[in-house]
């Protein structure tokens, strides 16, 4: 007998993903989806066609709905699964993942996004909840079980209301991702704050972010740009991130293991006839992730958020110095001109690589020279504004990082 999860997209089944007996995956649309006028693809890579997908074509797709690494394998101890087991841990955990699609075992089907059904925590139970992430990450427990989150960080994905936390139960969409400090990593809470408020002060589309205090504790938090509010409703935006797009599972979202480069993604994103804007976007984006010392700019921390069928690249999310941090290597996710570490990447490999894809040189030199106007323009008065609202000590090392950095640049 086959096990078989229903796929939903944007609250509407779409199509079935099934384990075979011999444990293989396959999905196929439903013959009523594919006629419907508002009909969607899951994926660019798996387009409305009657004829089931097998395992290799559906794999990483799947994959890359579920945490990685550490994350995936402590849930899968709870839930005594296999962390090689996609299918039994969207079975248990995929009732809201990144984007719009949701998984449920017949006969279940989505919570009416009219009637969300939350659980209430006081600030005391939040704060146990999100200091103890390590041992029960996502926070899962008998009841609150059904949110995916993607990455390798402990989190909380749920909602956030007048500034106490809520878990959305039964499908109901979450909003709201909390992290906490990583033990290894201090004062990582105000690292990516400070890079995020960095990001949208230089111009950039930035999902909105804070610092909330539970117990005493600082944690980050941030509203998904994937979730839109109308009328009191709390509707899903399907998403695909850059190794979805690009086929590629999350263990090798790194490029040094096999994942994807700054030429494919350049590449992918016009072949997806995104508008130029978007494309310089991302050109801007690699700089200033150079500029700022973050190496984990990785193929998962970039997506294409869909409005109405329309592809858009999502907004900055999940950016951090790593560079401050003597633990972690000083290299980027991405190569520029055949060079990881940050010490060896110039203008010329810059422009180099970006060339690869088709971007003229004097575009990404001109890149460049913007991204260092902005990023030097805006740090005094933003480190200003953090140590007045969050002081951290961190920030004097990211600027100093900062700054070198732009010298290097020769700007």
């Amino acid at each position: 007998m086959m096990d078989q999860l229903n796929v939903y997209l944007c609250n509407r089944l779409a199509g079935v993903l099934q384990r075979e007996p011999n444990g293989s995956l396959t999905f196929r649309y439903l013959p009523e989806y594919i006629a419907s006028e508002e009909a969607t693809p899951l994926s660019s890579t798996l387009p409305l066609e009657a004829e089931p997908f097998g395992e290799r074509d559906i794999a990483a797709f799947f994959s890359n709905l579920l945490p990685d690494e550490s994350v995936r394998r402590r849930i899968a101890d709870i839930l005594r699964l296999s962390t090689e087991d996609t299918f039994g841990l969207l079975r248990e955990i995929g009732c809201d993942c990144a984007g719009a699609i949701a998984f449920y075992e017949p006969p279940r089907k989505p919570n009416e996004l009219a009637a969300p059904v939350f659980r209430k925590l006081s600030d005391s139970e939040a704060a146990t909840l999100l200091r103890n992430l390590a041992n029960r990450p996502l926070g899962i427990d008998e009841e609150f079980r059904g949110i995916s989150g993607a990455g390798a960080q402990d989190k909380l994905i749920a909602c956030l209301k007048d500034g106490k936390v809520l878990l959305p139960l039964h499908g109901t969409p979450s909003t709201h991702i909390f992290k906490p400090n990583i033990d290894r990593f201090p004062d990582s809470v105000f690292n990516e704050w400070f890079c995020m408020k960095l990001s949208k002060a230089c111009g950039f589309d930035t999902a909105e972010c804070d610092i909330l205090t539970f117990g005493g504790d600082p944690f980050y938090v941030t509203r998904r740009y994937d979730r839109e509010e109308l009328a009191g409703i709390v509707y899903r935006l399907h998403q695909e991130d850059f190794c979805q797009l690009l086929k590629c599972r999350p263990e090798i979202k790194y490029q040094d293991q096999g994942g994807p480069s700054i030429v494919e993604c350049t590449k992918l994103l016009l072949s997806m006839r995104l508008p130029l804007s978007d494309v310089i976007s991302f050109v801007n984006r690699c700089i200033f992730n150079f500029i700022i010392g973050n190496g984990d700019a990785h193929g998962k921390n970039f997506s294409i958020l869909y409005r109405n069928g329309t592809p858009r690249l999502a907004p900055v999310y999940d950016i951090i110095c790593t560079a401050v941090y003597p633990s972690i290597a000083k290299k980027m996710a991405m190569k520029y001109d055949g060079k990881f570490e940050f010490r060896w990447i110039t203008p010329g490999k810059i422009a180099r690589t970006f060339a690869r894809a088709g971007i003229r040189e004097n575009v990404v030199m001109d890149a460049i020279s913007r991204q260092c106007a902005f990023v030097k323009d805006n740090l005094p008065r933003l480190v200003d504004e953090a140590n007045a609202s969050h002081p951290s000590a961190i920030y004097h090392d990211i600027v100093q990082g900062i700054h070198r950095r732009i010298r290097q640049l020769n700007i």
